[in-house]
């Protein structure tokens, strides 16, 4: 009866060992790393998004290739009849306050038929890092609305 129990008790710090070394099944990137930016440049990460009638926000996810290698584009279509405003989060805690201050800048967007039609273009940004970043569009007041945003990676 002891030897089982210390095979047992063997094969489990073995069993414990093995998921130390092998980080428990993890993919072997750090947090909020990605494996491979190639399927993501030049294909827009978008989202339509509802906002409710009032002050809301809503949010989504998109995937960050390394910023220092690749700049990115944002595209906003919003109702004339509110003000929207896009900023991004890192997963790390970065925050990009003004990626789009308004829906109504004149020097970032055009109205069409009743819609605002926004486009911005940003640098390379070699303080920040690849991962999961969160996008983030709010209002502080209007009626109810769907916007969309996209947002492109690309090689300058």
């Amino acid at each position: 009866m002891r030897p089982g129990l210390a095979g047992v008790a063997v094969g489990g710090l073995l069993a414990l060992s093995a998921a130390a070394c092998t980080g428990g099944g993890a993919t072997g990137h750090t947090p909020g790393s990605i494996p491979s930016p190639a399927g993501l440049i030049g294909k827009p990460q978008a989202a339509s998004l509802v906002l409710p009638a009032g002050r809301s926000s809503v949010q989504y996810a998109i995937t960050a290739p390394d910023p220092a290698r690749y700049a990115f584009d944002i595209a906003v279509t919003a109702p004339t009849s509110i003000d929207v405003g896009v900023s991004i989060r890192t997963w790390y805690g970065a925050v990009f306050p003004s990626i789009l201050d308004s829906s109504h800048d004149l020097s970032a967007c055009q109205v069409r038929r009743s819609e605002d039609i926004c486009f911005e273009m940003f640098p390379f940004l070699p303080a920040q890092d690849a991962g999961r970043w969160t996008v983030v569009a709010a209002k502080r007041s209007g009626p109810a609305a769907t916007i969309r945003i996209a947002i492109t990676f690309v090689t300058p």
